[in-house]
């Protein structure tokens, strides 16, 4: 009998711990990024400012998607994008979702990411057509008192699946994006105190998802490069810009399972000082190729992006190619070029390998001006009815030869373009495109008839050039090269 009291005692003293935990007032931090295109270099202070809320009670860590492209010494590494994933254990992530970057080595390399992970991946939308992923629609964390539903999705906006080459997603299929966060977002919350959506549809889809009501209290979001803190009826919207710039802390405040508050801050990395043990990591990973703090000349001045697009094209012109080929016409897409500039002082080898961390080839061929006025103006009106507010695609190429986009009146807020002045002859052109443009933009017909693929990467050519200044320098080409024109 003895040993029956005691163990009734010690089931009732656990069962009034409960009760007591569960009727104090529990204080939970979450802390979310997005995009961080494998910027090592902002890491030891993303560490800082995690140790600092982990001082103050408990912390969880998500991030919205693109933890990798942007940086060779992730994405060149021997097991790529696992160096990203490396410090993110070290700082204690715990949910994340995908972005259209984690596709664009392919399957394996996704997979190889995954398997590196000691938190977890979640994307609702998204299909491994093989059927073994480790990713799952959304995960529950149990929390300081706070049961936590996390959802993931990534965006369909691009033909049905996320930005990029076809090749990246032959293993995946997928369903709409808002549709699918909608649907499951709806069956999540019912079950849990608060509901995340990590998102990496861009500020836009976003906002269409708000206003539709999801269910869930917290949009942090990614993709589209911006700085947002804002409500849209119950639904907090977030996002970060990009490379780990700045970060969103929510502060929950709950009792007995209920959230009383939630407060939001973004911050600013800048302003946080390095972690010593993260710092380390960061060295140990840049000390693998040594070769890429090499320098291959200087900046006379900045380069900003339009600069480095100009530096670009004329790369893809003075790369010596094969059989005395000489191009007279370059064009390459905008949203290619990685770096928003190039300092002045030392352009070092990782600068040109970070600004097209996709490793492009090259096609050559020849080409009508009439055809790359098509191309154009189909890149530029490419806008859909649900994105009616289409970004201006004439930005995402650079041509080494001006033109003018001549736009139209209707609709106004999103004109479209309805001719190209070139302000050369007409005749055939010798042309050097990237393998974007010719495998996603130009007609399939036309790139089988008339261009080419080279084994020359666009890598191999801004080296060139760039190697070929010496001691004289860089000095970039900061105008663009193209104009509007509305009739």
């Amino acid at each position: 009998m003895r040993f029956f009291r005691i163990l009734f005692s010690l089931v009732l003293l656990a069962l009034t711990a409960c009760n007591t935990n569960n009727n104090e007032e529990q204080s939970l931090y979450i802390i979310s990024t997005n995009d961080m295109h494998a910027s090592i270099e902002a890491m030891p202070r993303l560490a800082t400012l995690v140790k600092e809320y982990e001082a103050l009670g408990e912390v969880v860590v998500v991030d919205s998607g693109d933890r990798v492209t942007g940086n060779a010494y992730v994405d060149d590494d021997h097991r790529p994008g696992v160096p990203m994933i490396e410090l993110m254990n070290e700082i204690g992530y715990d949910v994340v979702t995908l972005g259209n970057h984690e596709f664009d080595k392919g399957r394996d390399v996704l997979n190889q990411m995954v398997e590196a992970s000691d938190f977890q991946w979640v994307c609702a939308n998204m299909c491994d057509l093989k059927g073994d992923s480790k990713i799952k629609p959304y995960t529950t964390l149990d929390v300081a008192g706070i049961r936590l539903g996390i959802v993931g999705i990534v965006d369909t906006d691009f033909g049905g699946r996320p930005m990029g080459g076809d090749s990246s997603y032959v293993d995946f299929s997928f369903s709409d994006d808002r549709t699918t966060a909608y649907e499951v977002c709806r069956e999540v919350a019912p079950n849990h105190d608060y509901t995340i959506l990590l998102s990496h549809m861009g500020y836009e889809g976003d906002k269409r998802l708000a206003e539709m009501e999801p269910a869930c209290n917290w949009i942090a979001g990614g993709h589209s490069h911006d700085v947002v803190g804002e409500d849209i009826g119950t639904v907090h919207l977030s996002q970060n810009r990009k490379d780990i710039r700045y970060a969103t802390i929510a502060h929950l405040r709950a009792k007995g399972g209920e959230v009383l508050s939630v407060e939001f801050e973004q911050v600013e990395l800048k302003d946080y000082e390095e972690d010593s043990g993260t710092r380390a990591i960061v060295d140990y990973i840049k000390s693998f190729d040594p070769t890429l703090n090499s320098v291959v000349t200087h900046a006379n001045t900045t380069a900003n992006k339009d600069g480095i697009a100009n530096f670009t094209v004329d790369a893809l012109m003075a790369y010596p190619y094969a059989d005395g080929f000489e191009p007279e016409i370059a064009i390459y897409h905008y949203g290619g070029v990685r770096l928003s500039e190039i300092a002045e002082g030392k352009v070092k080898r990782v600068d040109i390998l970070n600004n097209d961390p996709f490793v492009s080839t090259i096609y050559i061929g020849e080409m009508t001006l009439a055809e790359i006025r098509q191309f154009i103006l189909d890149k530029y009106n490419n806008g859909t009815a649900e994105r009616p507010d289409k970004e201006s695609h004439y930005a995402y190429f650079r041509a080494n030869v001006p033109y003018e986009i001549v736009l139209g009146n209707e609709p106004e807020a999103a004109p479209d373009a309805v001719d190209i002045r070139f302000d050369i002859e007409e005749r055939t052109y010798r042309v050097a495109l990237c393998n974007y443009i010719a495998e996603n933009y130009i007609d399939k017909e036309l790139v089988a008839n008339k261009l080419r693929p080279i084994a020359t990467t666009v890598r191999e050519a801004m080296l060139y050039l760039m190697e070929s200044y010496g001691d004289k320098g860089f000095t970039p080409n900061n105008t663009v090269l193209q104009t509007e024109v509305k009739e």
